[in-house]
Formats: structure tokens, C-alpha cells, sequence
């Protein structure tokens, strides 16, 4: 059997809640300095809604491969599940240069198995995957498929344009009755859809032709964001007997409210109030509150995912946490607002779109944008964020994959969009000290002593503090960045959970740090981490520039002890780079036997703007020639 490359589309369920349906395969910016290994002569879609609870999405693909580097074009899949979405038919053909079919599409060229994540414990998604190879170019492949959706409450996005493939005619038809309102947003071009009315139906079609290939522009932000795309979305909808209406965020969250009640506090068992009462007695500060029954539900629980049916928006209630301490985002969310209820602190969930490159929520188009719930607790002074999933987060710390973007906190009424804090370089720092004694022959023993926050202390503590100890060699081997080294010891009690700050201490041999040539040693004095790279050149940006996922400050300090017998014959000039979105300063003291090295990086703006793309290249430029610059040691 084959091994499957080309990506399949299907409904991912990242986390826990259902994603708006990707149609296509990914694209991002034209580029016309390669010839295409393949072309797709058509792409045909179309999305025909029965009513509020039904409908059926066809797609018919059909890609000629022009030679080898084009093969897993003839790759293609198709997500289902048994609940929501069921495989109707999936087919494809064999076609030689001359359109006639060669073979069709058999049980042995497919394979079909689940797609379950690793941190799912109930979960339907399955995939079917067909792949139609030949040896004689070029030759094409036609596939098609149909699925049935029994709850709509996403509707496709469609995504014309692919990575790499040039595409000679895409079409996207949505088929509605004409009782219902088609909801539809155009991002990335002009076109507007034609709209015919045909007896009970109205059709709504986008035809486009002659696509080039796009491609990523580096640093670029999510594919979503960089794609011409059609989403679109019901006004009313229909899940498992479940009906909602999404014209509105304020409708959207009212239905979600509804979802969840009977579920919270008001099931909570008695012994489980108890603990709250006890672990809150004599606290008259909510946020203490909060952060004590945090603690508890950290310690307790654990994250699981569901995702059946409506399972993937409605919460398990608060009892079935309590008693099996285990839930999905919806779950623990929901059951951590019990625990703040009956301590008589009000909370409201908040559905998110999590990851540090997922894209933007579109405000001004309600619709299923969201993969994730956190919860928000609106106390007095600074209203307070908390991610329930992490058994390793500190408390009022959701991470850079839930920071500055929209979320829709979900009121009994009233629910609303609102953004989420975002963090600033000087919550974000990792700060390095080290000693470092150079030998004669050039080697080096260090002690180096790392401190993190903020985001990076999440980075370290979420890979370090649960991990074996082979895990943790692993990582460090992964993150120091130096050619050769021996790790003597190292020190992990300051990468517990939960901690503010993450702290870690190691004791390195270096063979052959410094390099030596006759009488003379040549050190690069900035230890590890140097900056080595440089995106491309770009005549004409069009996309934000995404140089870190937050901002953060790197400032490194390292004290080295010379050998004997030598004298400093070169020491870099200082440099100062100042940026509207960065800084990097560097610089060299000298003392007796000793030189101190200082350098110091602050990302302020974590996007920034197409029109700096040129700027940021140069100063990464300067940065990576000043992190590689040499002082240069003579022995008289």
C-alpha cells in the first residue's frame, strides 16, 4: 500500500468543538519561478442544505500529473464520522494522456481508518484515502465524493487556490431553499457570487479560472488569513434536535448558554462543595478564591477530549468531572465555573479559536470560528483569564495560544466578542547568565543559569516539568544550540508546575569552543542561541509579518575567565539596532583575566506591518553578523 502525502479535508475537531469545514487543500502567495509538476483542470463544489439540520456536499476533483515530482497530487481524502457526517460514495478513475480510463478507483488503492487524536478518549472522525498512480506522463486523476450532514451548523469555506498546483477552473455552488438566508463573506477578491432562483431554490455560484500556484510568504501569518476564500454560514441551524440561530454573537452564545445548563453548580455534589467551602474558608478575596479552587481542579483533573455528535459543543456537567476527574476543554471549563459558583464568584465560558497561528476570527461574520473554550472571570479591577485544560499553566496564564484574539464570552444574555489580553515583552524573558573558564587548548567548562517568563516559561515548563528523564535530555540536546557539548549536570526542581517563573541551572563541557590557530584564539562570545537565519528577498510583501508567535525580550550575560598567559589582540565594536518593532544591543567589557559579554534582543511587536519587511531583514542581518562576531585572544 502507498504511502498517503496529499493532505485530506475533512472537520477537524482541534481540542473540542467542530472547526468551520476546510473544502480544499493549502495556499498562500503566487509564485511563478517553478514549472508545476501538476495541474488541476477542474475543482467543482457543491453544497446543497435540505433544511436546517441537513444537507449534502459534493466535490469532484480532477488533476493531471505532468511528471514524477507530481505523483502525490493523485493523493486525495475525505474526512467522516457515524454521527454527523456519513460517506455517501467516494470514487476516482485512472485517465491516460489522452482522457481514456485506464483503471477506476479500487478497494486495494484506498485506505480507510480513524483519525482520533492522541489526547481523545471519545471520538468518531475516520478517514477514507484513495491514491491512483502511473508510470507513463502525463495522465490524470478524477476523484469524487459525497457527504451527508445530518446538524449544520458549519457550512463550507471554500479555498480555490492550492500550494504549488495551478488550478485551470474552480467552482463553488451553495444551494439553499429560498425560505432560508445564505450567509456569505468574500475574502481576498471582488467577485461577488451569481445568484439564481429556481422554483423553491436559490443557487448561488462563484466560478473562477486560471488560478496560479500560491505559495507561502515567509513569516507569513495562518493560510487562512493569506487565501482567497468564500466562508460561509446558516442564519438558523439545527445539531442533534439542538436548533440555534447564527445571525448574531449574541444569538450564537445564547444557544451555547443553553447547552450547558443544568450542568453546573447546580449538580455538584455535596462533598464537593464541601471541599470549596474548606479550601476557601477565611479568604475574603475572590482572586485568592479563584486561584486556590484553580490549584484544586489542576490537581484533580485532567484533559481528555470528546467529540461525538453535539458531545463536540455540550459540556459533560460538573458531577461527571467531579467523580471521574477527567473532561475536555467544554468539560473542565465548565466544571471549574461550578467550583467559582459555589464559592460565590460568578464566571461565563469563552469560545476561542486556540493555537499560536490560528487564524483571526472574523467579527463581523458570525459563524462556527472556535476550537476552544477557556473561561473568563469578570472580577473587580482586572477581570481575570483562565485556561482549564493545562496541569501545568500558573494561575491567570493562558498562553500565547489563547492571548490577544476574539473570543465570545457566553452570557445568559448579552454575549459578546471581546479580545483577550495580550502579553508584552517584559512579560515574556529569558534571561541568561553564564560563566564560562576557556582552557589553553580552547575548550570550555560552563555554569549556566536560565530564567524564563511568561510565554517562555510555558514553553519550558510544558515540555519539561511532566517529562522522563530521557525527554528532558531530548529537549535540552534540541534547545542549546551548540555544536558540541556535555551536559555534567542539571538542575530541574525550578521547572515544577505552576510556577511564575521557570528556572534552570546546567553545568556544560564544551570541547573546542574557542578555536585555535598558532599563538592565537578565536571565540565567538555569544555562548548559544545565535540568530542565523534571513528570510528571502520580496519585491512586492503583501502579508504581515509574524517574526515571533508574542513579544519577548532575550538578554544574555556571560562572564568569561581567560586563560592564562593570553591577551585580548580584537573585541567587536558595540551595536546598537533600534526598530519600531525590535531592539538588539551587544556589547564587550573588558577586565583583568575576564571579559563580560552582554546582549540583549526585544521583540515588541510580534506582527508587523508588510511595509517593515525590508527593515526586519536588514536588522536581522546586523543581528546574525553581530551574534557571529569574534574576539580574537594572542598569547605575546
Amino acid at each position: 500500500m502507498p504511502r498517503f502525502f496529499k493532505p485530506f479535508f475533512f472537520v477537524s475537531a482541534c481540542w473540542c468543538i467542530f472547526l468551520v469545514i476546510p473544502v480544499h487543500g493549502q495556499g498562500f502567495v503566487a509564485s511563478e519561478a517553478r514549472l508545476p509538476d501538476a495541474i488541476v483542470r477542474a475543482e467543482e463544489t457543491r453544497f446543497t442544505v435540505e433544511n436546517i439540520g441537513q444537507g449534502t456536499l459534493h466535490v469532484r476533483r480532477v488533476v493531471t500529473i505532468l511528471g514524477p515530482d507530481g505523483r502525490e497530487e493523485g493523493v486525495f481524502g475525505v474526512g467522516y464520522d457515524d454521527r454527523l457526517r456519513h460517506l455517501k460514495t467516494f470514487s476516482g478513475r485512472l485517465l491516460d494522456a489522452n482522457d481514456k480510463q485506464i483503471r477506476q478507483l479500487k478497494k486495494e488503492d484506498t485506505e480507510d481508518h480513524s483519525s482520533i487524536s492522541g489526547y481523545s478518549l471519545y471520538e468518531d472522525s475516520r478517514v477514507r484515502i484513495g491514491a491512483l498512480y502511473h508510470n507513463v506522463y502525463p495522465y490524470t486523476v478524477e476523484y469524487e465524493y459525497e457527504v451527508a450532514y445530518d446538524g449544520l451548523l458549519n457550512w463550507p469555506t471554500w479555498y480555490p487556490q492550492e500550494t504549488n498546483v495551478p488550478v485551470m477552473l474552480a467552482t463553488f455552488e451553495v444551494v439553499v431553499p429560498r425560505s432560508m438566508e445564505a450567509r456569505y463573506d468574500v475574502r481576498g477578491m471582488d467577485q461577488q457570487p451569481i445568484i439564481t432562483n429556481v422554483r423553491n431554490k436559490q443557487r448561488l455560484v462563484w466560478t473562477l479560472r486560471d488560478l496560479p500556484a500560491y505559495e507561502a510568504e515567509p513569516l507569513g501569518p495562518s493560510w487562512q488569513e493569506q487565501r482567497i476564500a468564500v466562508h460561509t454560514a446558516p442564519a438558523a441551524f439545527e445539531i442533534e434536535g439542538a436548533r440555534g440561530d447564527l445571525s448574531s454573537w449574541e444569538s450564537f452564545g445564547r444557544w451555547y448558554h443553553q447547552l450547558a445548563q443544568g450542568r453546573g453548580v447546580e449538580v455538584l455534589p455535596a462533598a464537593a462543595r464541601a471541599e470549596v467551602q474548606a479550601l476557601t474558608e477565611g479568604i475574603t478575596d475572590d482572586r485568592e478564591k479563584a486561584r486556590q479552587l484553580y490549584t484544586y481542579m489542576q490537581e484533580k483533573t485532567r484533559y481528555v477530549s470528546v467529540q461525538l455528535g453535539l458531545g463536540g459543543w455540550q459540556p459533560y456537567d460538573a458531577a461527571y468531572v467531579h467523580e471521574r476527574s477527567y473532561g475536555d476543554c467544554k468539560a473542565l471549563t465548565n466544571y471549574m465555573r461550578a467550583l467559582l459558583q459555589a464559592a460565590g464568584i460568578p464566571s461565563f465560558p469563552a469560545l476561542i479559536n486556540n493555537g499560536m497561528r490560528a487564524p483571526e476570527v472574523l467579527p463581523h461574520f458570525p459563524s462556527s470560528q472556535f476550537n476552544h473554550v477557556i473561561l473568563h472571570v469578570p472580577l473587580d479591577g482586572e477581570p481575570l483569564w483562565l485556561e482549564c485544560t493545562s496541569q501545568t499553566m500558573p494561575f491567570g496564564h493562558i498562553g500565547a495560544s489563547n492571548e490577544d484574539r476574539h473570543a465570545l464570552v457566553v452570557r445568559p444574555a448579552g454575549s459578546e466578542l471581546v479580545r483577550t489580553p495580550r502579553s508584552t515583552s517584559a512579560d515574556n524573558q529569558r534571561i541568561r547568565h553564564a560563566t564560562v573558564k576557556l582552557t589553553l587548548g580552547g575548550s570550555a567548562s560552563a555554569e549556566v543559569q536560565t530564567r524564563y517568563t511568561g510565554n517562555q516559561q510555558d514553553y519550558v515548563t510544558r515540555a519539561l516539568a511532566q517529562a522522563t528523564g530521557r525527554e528532558r535530555e531530548a529537549w535540552l540536546h534540541d534547545n542549546l544550540d551548540l555544536a558540541n557539548f556535555e551536559i555534567k549536570s542539571v538542575d530541574f526542581s525550578g521547572v515544577e508546575a505552576r510556577q511564575a517563573e521557570a528556572m534552570l541551572h546546567l553545568s556544560l563541557e564544551v570541547p573546542r569552543y574557542a578555536s585555535v590557530t598558532g599563538s592565537r584564539l578565536f571565540l565567538k562570545p555569544h555562548l548559544m542561541n545565535r540568530w542565523s537565519y534571513i528570510p528571502p528577498a520580496e519585491e512586492a510583501r503583501t502579508q504581515p509579518v509574524v517574526l515571533f508567535p508574542y513579544a519577548l525580550v532575550q538578554a544574555d550575560t556571560i562572564r568569561y575567565e581567560l586563560p592564562p598567559g593570553f591577551v585580548l589582540e580584537a573585541v567587536p565594536d558595540p551595536v546598537s539596532l533600534t526598530e519600531s518593532f525590535a531592539t538588539y544591543h551587544a556589547n564587550i567589557e573588558i577586565g583583568d583575566d575576564t571579559l563580560v559579554y552582554r546582549r540583549r534582543l526585544e521583540v515588541r511587536e510580534p506582527r508587523i506591518a508588510a511595509s517593515d519587511y525590508d527593515a526586519l531583514r536588514t536588522f536581522l542581518r546586523h543581528v546574525m553578523l553581530a551574534d557571529r562576531a569574534q574576539v580574537v585572544l594572542v598569547r605575546p
